[in-house]
């Protein structure tokens, strides 16, 4: 951690205390903000007054991106909604408290900037519905409407970052906001003090305390485990005049579950197939291909694939995985008409990382249940 790091995360405990009434002890000093608080799985809150500039964010700017933290902070949103928030605003904004030049009133409050979309105001752009113009112009104000609108939206944390923005929003422009998603959790983690942060949770969509938290599960004796807990809602076999070559595991909240490695292996393939071009969103029943996926060659010449994931997979290509490793999560990417997990099984698959095909798959329902691990069954 470099010194400002270290400066500004001293400045974040401060203004915990100030303004959450909290103790910190030695272990704070001792250890780092960051290690203290990824010990407890908890989050600090902004420091109090301006805060330096970072990258190509000015002091102003980090500044508003702190209170938007500290808010989030005090109203107990788990951390990936720091990250709706701040990408939210990027886009609206660019984090800066606009005026608009249509709302005469405004011009006369504290602004970083003039605007001049419809009515909307503030960090998040918001319209009179929000708010009278001086509480829409309050940074810290426009943030808890934010967070009490978006903790409003069944499923959130599960959502893509731009789904749950724009059921806040509801912009013409509903994409807009996925591609600040990086730059969002990058200062989410710098006003912290935090080195990542996936450290307390804040990635999407992930554990509580980041993907490590989520921990190892009971291995079957035959050395395998379900890739994760849900019912078959789809067979292997013909459909639709074409080989469903695995089987399709779902329930009603199985969007961001943990993917879990059916068995010990080396990742042999990891990549984005969607006839849009992209994975980084929900697919269709129009979309063609398996959207993020990943295949896992284990010994004895098997390969098993997971398709449809919600992001990037957490692996990638030549990683040993054990049984039970957190390789993604679960989503729509890809040829998908919902959030499910697609897992294929391939016996006798030759060398190389294409060669998992229709021909040498098998119905993954009594393999699995062959090796000790049956699917759609049981807990972990």
């Amino acid at each position: 951690m470099t010194r400002g790091r270290v400066s500004l995360a001293v400045a974040i405990v401060a203004a915990v205390l100030l303004l959450c009434g909290s103790v910190v002890g030695v272990p704070v000093a001792m250890f780092g903000a960051w290690q203290a608080e990824a010990a407890s799985c908890q989050v600090g809150s902004d420091p109090d007054g301006e805060v330096p500039g970072v990258g190509e964010w000015s002091s102003t700017q980090v500044t508003h991106a702190a209170t938007i933290v500290s808010v989030g902070r005090q109203r107990q949103v788990p951390p990936r909604g720091f990250v709706i928030a701040l990408a939210t605003a990027m886009q609206e904004s660019t984090l800066k408290n606009l005026a608009n030049s249509s709302v005469p009133e405004s011009l006369s409050l504290p602004h970083d900037g003039v605007g001049q979309d419809h009515d909307s105001v503030g960090l998040f752009q918001q319209r009179p519905s929000w708010g009278s113009v001086r509480e829409r112009m309050t940074p810290s104000y426009a943030a808890a409407k934010f967070y009490e609108s978006l903790v409003r939206v069944d499923g959130w944390e599960r959502m893509r970052l731009t789904a749950a923005a724009q059921a806040v929003q509801r912009s013409a422009y509903p994409e807009a906001y996925q591609k600040w998603e990086e730059a969002a959790e990058q200062l989410a983690a710098h006003v912290l003090g935090l080195p990542d942060i996936d450290v307390i949770g804040g990635g999407a969509p992930t554990a509580p305390c980041g993907v490590g938290d989520l921990g190892p599960v009971p291995v079957g004796p035959g050395g395998w485990v379900q890739p994760v807990r849900a019912l078959v809602t789809s067979n292997y076999g013909p459909r639709g005049g074409r080989m469903h070559a695995g089987v399709d595991l779902a329930r009603s909240d199985v969007r961001g579950d943990p993917i879990r490695a059916a068995s010990v292996g080396l990742v042999e393939q990891v990549k984005c197939d969607s006839s849009t071009g992209t994975c980084d969103r929900d697919g269709s029943p129009q979309v063609g291909g398996c959207g993020w996926y990943v295949d896992i060659r284990h010994p004895g010449n098997i390969v098993t694939r997971y398709c449809h994931m919600i992001q990037r997979p957490e692996v990638r290509i030549g990683d040993q995985v054990a049984a039970g490793a957190v390789i993604g999560f679960v989503g729509s990417s890809g040829n998908s008409s919902g959030p499910h997990l697609h897992f294929e099984v391939h016996l006798n698959v030759p060398p190389g990382p294409y060669n998992a095909t229709s021909a040498n798959s098998v119905d993954p329902v009594p393999w699995m249940r062959a090796q000790g691990a049956p699917l759609g069954q049981g807990r972990w």
